[in-house]
């Protein structure tokens, strides 16, 4: 296959299919324009132009991406794009198991959600011993709702890009910043931080759904200057009982296809 076939195959395959890619909401015939005008076939350098028109589009200095398993990545992230800053933004556990309960998308299982949780604390302690400040910062989201406008601030300064008071009011932009099919679970963004949102756990989850998550974040919880909510004492037979609910809950999910976004496995793509 040459480069031109390669390079066509590729960008149909992104926007022929529910990707990230697409749902930047570019055209694909300009995307495909470009490409050729610049005889780009690399995939890496098919992003990068993507990522560019979608900036100019828009009329921005700077081009973000915000994958959270990017976390993963992180040296090969620096190895393509040398210049880039990394920003990881942390929520409480509970919170984030319970967020992605009631996403569509996300996990079912507390277990899982806190062991990736843990898996990316682990990672930014090695990334906040590796990078230099200029590269690397950690915000906790508590943090953000707390002080908006001073976290804000930081980032700016970090990114070294001027504070403008209308980040204050983003939920009054014309654009939505988020795809078409996103809305059900993201029109909290059309509106001003709520202060007790980090809070709905407490209300929400059950006390066992609660201890698991604590017993797994384990001393991470305290690390990211969280306290635990619950002092369990879980014999082995409840815990075993428990952790098979949460368990099955993500079988159930996996097999009914239930909380499946619709987000293409590109290693699906063959050339």
């Amino acid at each position: 296959m040459d480069g031109e076939e390669f390079r066509h195959k590729l960008i149909e395959f992104w926007y022929e299919n529910k990707t990230r890619l697409r749902d930047m909401g570019l055209s694909k015939d300009d995307v495909l324009r470009e490409a050729k005008k610049l005889d780009l076939s690399d995939p890496i350098d098919l992003f990068t132009l993507q990522l560019a028109m979608y900036r100019v589009e828009r009329n921005k200095m700077i081009a973000g991406e915000k994958t959270p398993r990017h976390m993963l990545h992180i040296p090969e992230i620096l190895s393509t794009y040398p210049e880039a800053k990394i920003i990881s933004l942390f929520r409480d556990p509970r919170a984030k198991a319970y967020s992605e309960m009631k996403a569509q998308f996300g996990s079912s299982s507390v277990l899982i959600s806190t062991r990736r949780w843990r898996k990316y604390v682990q990672v930014h302690e090695q990334l906040q011993k590796e990078l230099p400040d200029h590269k690397y910062m950690m915000l906790l989201y508590s943090d953000l709702i707390s002080d908006v406008e001073g976290t804000l601030r930081r980032i700016c300064n970090f990114l070294g890009v001027s504070f403008e008071v209308e980040m204050l009011t983003y939920y009054d932009r014309d654009e939505t910043g988020f795809a078409k099919g996103e809305k059900s679970w993201k029109k909290q963004t059309l509106k001003p931080v709520q202060m007790n949102k980090n809070e709905e756990w407490k209300s929400s989850l059950k006390d066992w759904e609660i201890a698991l998550i604590e017993e797994t974040a384990g001393p991470y919880l305290k690390k990211m200057d969280y306290n635990k909510w619950l002092d369990p004492t879980f014999g082995l037979p409840k815990k075993i009982f428990y952790q098979s609910v949460d368990f099955s809950r993500s079988v159930w999910s996996t097999l009914s296809g239930s909380r499946n976004e619709g987000y293409s496995d590109p290693n699906k793509f063959k050339c």
